[in-house]
């Protein structure tokens, strides 16, 4: 028996709702038909697939093992059928792009409003970026992926957006301040009094065995010049323990402006460890969407509209 478009679409519409019930409301089907459809995908692939529980439906072994390739599969079908026919406002389908918090205000609201104005019936969905975004890249489970340029995962493609200097930001009260106030500069001798804050998922889940690190999580993520008292996985939440301790947090220059224009308790100094465009945030794709005509249009988007001179300079050093 021949596995088809809807056979696909309903199996993820159940792994993504957990219900039948909804899964049919989703794809406008009767309750009948979603039966049918559920009948056939045991007949099809000989195992359950979904199992009642008093949660929803859990997905067995099986399915477990599988989704990626059937994710896979079914975004096959829709470039065969997209290929030669593509128009932004016809693009039904969820995008999504796995990216840390930061990377919102500052590259994505054009972006957004490029695609959404151009393709009204496409979604975005954000998910925050971690540890396993790469896998999750490799396996369908994310379309792109926005990330500081690291080792580049076999099989993946990526362009530069920006490139950040870095500073540090603490409470306006800090000792390091007045530090700044009297010399003018702050070195790595007095950093070395006062603990950090370390903002990164990676370091947090796997220490120092992640290949996919930045070089500035690498350089950052050893204690040689300051004791890492907590790591987080968030820019924007990680303000909230400076405000009345003696710790530092380094972090992208833009992000710590915009964090202490609107938080009256911080202040940025200039980071004596900075290299200036030391984190260069990239959009990474996978091989499979290479070719893709919907995903070369998503990416145009980021061209256009999120990538920054100093990203294009970074582009053209990378040969992209």
């Amino acid at each position: 028996m021949d596995i088809s478009h809807d056979d696909l679409e309903f199996f993820l519409a159940l792994w993504e709702t957990r219900s039948i019930t909804q899964a049919a409301r989703d794809l406008n089907l009767t309750m009948p038909t979603a039966s049918r459809r559920m009948a056939r995908l045991r007949e099809l692939f000989g195992d359950p697939c979904f199992v009642r529980s008093h949660k929803g439906l859990l997905p067995t072994d099986f399915t477990i093992a599988n989704v990626g390739e059937i994710i896979q599969l079914h975004r096959q079908l829709l470039e065969l059928t997209q290929r030669k026919t593509f128009e932004p406002s016809e693009l039904k389908r969820v995008i999504r792009i796995a990216i840390p918090d930061n990377a919102m205000p500052f590259l994505l609201p054009n972006v957004v409003k490029a695609i959404t104005d151009q393709a009204p019936l496409c979604s975005i969905a954000f998910l925050h970026s971690s540890h396993n975004s790469f896998e999750d890249l490799q396996k369908g489970y994310i379309d792109f992926l926005i990330n500081p340029k690291s080792l580049v995962p076999r099989g993946s493609h990526f362009m530069p957006l920006h490139a950040f200097d870095q500073v540090i930001l603490v409470r306006k009260t800090h000792p390091l301040v007045e530090i700044y106030r009297q010399k003018g500069t702050v070195n790595p001798e007095d950093l070395k009094h006062y603990e950090r804050i370390l903002v990164n998922d990676s370091y947090a889940a796997t220490q120092n065995n992640d290949i996919y690190l930045s070089n500035y999580d690498r350089y950052f993520m050893t204690d040689n010049v300051q004791r890492t008292r907590i790591v987080v996985p968030y820019f924007i939440g990680a303000q909230y323990f400076l405000e009345n301790t003696d710790l530092t947090l380094s972090l992208p220059k833009e992000t710590a402006e915009k964090i202490a224009g609107r938080n009256p308790y911080l202040t940025t100094i200039p980071s004596p460890l900075a290299k200036s465009g030391a984190i260069v945030p990239c959009l990474f794709w996978h091989e499979r969407t290479h070719h893709d005509p919907a995903m070369q249009w998503i990416r145009a988007q980021f061209k256009a509209y999120a990538q920054t001179e100093e990203g294009a300079r970074e582009a053209r050093q990378d040969n992209f």
